[in-house]
């Protein structure tokens, strides 16, 4: 028999599960990405389309979510429609795959070989930088936006949010990966930083169309009500910053489109209602991002859950929080 004072041994010496799976996940990381560090860009591309080829008879629930977004965003659109976008939504994960792990290697080299500037584009750059103001360069996950965090860095010589991930070795492995940029990454707890670069002139970068859940302001998106972060508009408005919108798209001549608009100061003070100035400068870059999906629909992201918080749920959830704050002050 053992002892409980020996399973007590045992147990504090036993490794944790979690922290053993977390680091095996890292390693298989580590050696899935190593192509990507060695090969040439356009045949990482390839490596990337290949993989997810591979992986796509596996990713029927994901395929399922794409065509629902899609049907909603575009309901003019037939089934055959729908199925050859789906299509062409995974393969350009291949594309958006090679570009996160080739990141390290896009030297300004990088960017004058494979990347073009769209009319207009580094003329809203110069107008943003003669303002002498810090910038939000906000983007969504349309196009590559991994290349254009290396962009923020290497070009911009600017700084990034940055949300931790749950496993710490991936955590630290890929934040070295997005700094090789000389990018100053700032975590997403810690707004005050990030304003006060800005309000030193700082140009920070932002992805920022995920679902923002409870604490989001509902804005359409393909005729959708969707939860937005408030973050980009409100750190703007608190450091006098301005805002450029920008997406990365892989153009049929085989070179990525930077497209870059910019959308001016962000003055909250015009406003009698912060929530209605936050409103309405957040219409503002929303509507510039679904024109750029409709104009690119296969480059969009359309797997994540982006209209899954509901203003209902907003509504039901804060009738039961007042409820409960009533009766806690009636039966004090």
């Amino acid at each position: 028999m053992v002892s409980s004072r020996q399973a007590g041994l045992v147990g504090h010496f036993a490794p944790d599960m979690t922290v053993v799976r977390d680091y095996l996940f890292y390693l298989l990381l580590v050696g899935f990405v190593f192509p990507f560090r060695i090969l040439p860009y356009r045949v990482c591309l390839a490596y990337g389309k290949f993989i997810v080829l591979m992986l796509y008879p596996l990713a029927g629930k994901q395929r399922k979510i794409i065509a629902e977004n899609l049907r909603h965003a575009f309901p003019d659109k037939d089934e055959a429609w729908i199925a050859g976008m789906i299509s062409r939504n995974w393969r350009h994960m291949g594309a958006l795959l090679a570009d996160s792990f080739y990141g390290p290697r896009m030297t300004a080299g990088f960017y004058a070989k494979h990347c073009v500037y769209d009319p207009g584009s580094r003329e809203a750059e110069a107008a943003a930088r003669a303002r002498g103001r810090g910038v939000i360069c906000n983007c969504g996950h349309l196009g590559s936006w991994e290349l254009l965090v290396q962009y923020c860095g290497r070009i911009l010589q600017g700084g990034g949010i940055y949300k931790k991930l749950s496993n710490r070795y991936i955590d630290q492995w890929y934040k070295k990966v997005r700094e090789a940029s000389g990018i100053e990454l700032f975590e997403v707890e810690d707004s005050q930083q990030a304003i006060r670069y800005l309000r030193r002139g700082g140009w920070v970068g932002f992805v920022s169309d995920q679902n923002a859940g409870h604490s989001g302001v509902f804005v359409n998106f393909f005729q959708r009500p969707a939860s937005t972060f408030r973050g980009p508009v409100l750190m703007a408005g608190v450091a006098g910053a301005g805002m450029l919108f920008y997406s990365a798209v892989h153009g049929p001549d085989k070179k990525v489109h930077l497209r870059i608009k910019d959308l001016g100061l962000i003055d909250l003070k015009k406003f009698a209602d912060r929530e209605e100035a936050i409103r309405h400068y957040t219409e503002i870059w929303v509507r510039e991002l679904e024109r750029e999906a409709r104009l690119y629909p296969e480059q969009y992201f359309w797997v994540h859950k982006r209209w899954k918080t509901r203003p209902e749920d907003v509504d039901r959830i804060l009738a039961i929080r007042k409820a409960e704050r009533t009766e806690r002050a009636l039966n004090q």
